[in-house]
């Protein structure tokens, strides 16, 4: 099973039960760089609420006769928590709605026994820390009636303690009213957090529309290109062969003509062969799949031998990602075509614990030192690297001794 489905298990309960109630959205996916930005300042606010909690635990201890029992131990297992989710965090592993929904009720549950040993409502500003749990569940929950009724529980628990812990409400003093009055803060705090988050998620799902959208013309464009334009530049060149091939000797300007344009007319197909399988990829095809065809195609194409090696097993990579590192292979192999009158050319995929490494090696003339001048093709496949979070390595003279480009970039978690 896989471990978000395992992480979500703690709110499948409370998902089924405001289905049933009608409370709408409570299934709607959530953006995951958005909920990974949610967990992160979840971490940090938690982090600081803890060194604080621990600050004014060595700058004035507990007095109360409770606090002992529940203020220490309530810090220890917050920062273990905390560290936890920091830790799957940087790893870049999953952080789901529903493990910051149970630290988040882990919270109130702690504040409110901390609360009540402290003597309820008599106390000057634990009821504040109510306020940043009640903003995560108008954050994590989609329902707008799901995260009013988990602010109700929040509320009816505060209540309760106000009345029963320490002395109580002093009507007297007119305690009641600044009671009430915490108590609409708290509906009105999440009612204000709760409608920004819909309104960043309405947000975030159309922009996935457009992907989508995107996508699927891309993957008409690329199928027209194989219908039309592929199709008439391989009866060209086709022609452009029989041509040359009619003409014989007798003619060596002509032959050295026809030559060239042959030469000119199978770059015009490998270079149209790019939209074309880069096209599978948004349809949802593996990167490794994609570049053995790619190098089936080209030495089709161009009559140099190219095979794909793999080490690993792929990981599960972003259309982006997967769409980016397809380019780089590409561009390389173009290079090698065009420029480094290449007799072989390897493509070898290194999928590895920490990261992907893709490189594109022949046996060519190698490079000039002033390589990076001349096009824009090594600065495409940098830019592209960049923009993947990895590198861009050019040598030279590399393991076949032509050149070898080598893209690296860090393995995505999930």
């Amino acid at each position: 099973m896989a471990e978000g489905v395992r992480s979500d298990r703690g709110v499948h309960l409370i998902t089924t039960a405001a289905n049933v109630l009608g409370m709408d959205g409570v299934g709607v996916p959530s953006d995951p760089e958005g909920l990974r930005r949610i967990a992160w300042t979840f971490v940090w606010a938690r982090w600081f609420f803890t060194v604080c909690g621990l600050a004014m635990w060595v700058y004035r201890p507990v007095e109360w006769p409770d606090g002992q029992a529940v203020f220490l131990p309530g810090l220890l297992v917050v920062a273990g928590l905390t560290g936890y989710t920091h830790y799957r965090l940087a790893r870049r592993k999953s952080v789901t709605r529903g493990w910051l929904l149970a630290n988040a009720t882990l919270d109130v549950c702690l504040l409110s026994g901390a609360l009540a040993a402290a003597g309820g409502f008599d106390h000057r500003f634990f009821h504040l820390l109510y306020y940043p749990q009640l903003a995560a569940y108008a954050v994590i929950l989609t329902s707008f009636r799901l995260a009013m009724a988990c602010t109700t529980i929040v509320a009816a628990l505060y209540l309760a303690i106000s009345l029963i812990a320490g002395d109580g409400i002093d009507t007297a003093a007119k305690e009641e009213r600044t009671l009430i009055a915490r108590i609409g803060v708290m509906y009105g705090l999440v009612v204000i957090v709760n409608v920004i988050a819909r309104f960043e998620r309405e947000r975030w799902r159309r922009a996935v529309e457009r992907e989508r959208d995107l996508q699927r013309e891309r993957v008409e464009f690329s199928q027209a290109v194989h219908d039309t334009t592929a199709q008439s530049a391989y009866m060209i060149g086709l022609g452009i062969d029989t041509a040359k091939a009619q003409a014989g000797d007798a003619n060596p300007e002509l032959a050295a003509t026809l030559e060239a344009t042959s030469r000119l007319s199978r770059s015009a197909i490998w270079e149209l062969r790019h939209p074309i399988h880069r096209g599978g990829i948004y349809e949802g095809r593996a990167l490794s799949s994609a570049l053995r065809s790619h190098a089936s195609s080209f030495t089709n194409i161009t009559s140099v031998p190219c095979e794909l090696t793999q080490v690993g097993v792929e990981p599960p990579l972003s259309t982006q990602t997967r769409s980016l590192l397809f380019s780089i292979a590409h561009n390389a192999l173009t290079n090698a075509y065009r420029h480094a009158d290449a007799g072989e050319v390897a493509i070898h995929l290194a999928c590895e614990p920490d990261e992907v490494r893709l490189s594109v090696s022949d046996d060519g003339v190698g490079l000039p030192a002033d390589y990076a001048r001349h096009g824009r093709g090594f600065e495409n496949m940098d830019r592209d690297a960049r923009r993947l979070g990895g590198r861009l390595v050019v040598e030279p003279r590399g393991a076949m001794g032509g050149a070898t480009v080598t893209c690296v970039i860090p393995r995505e978690r999930e």
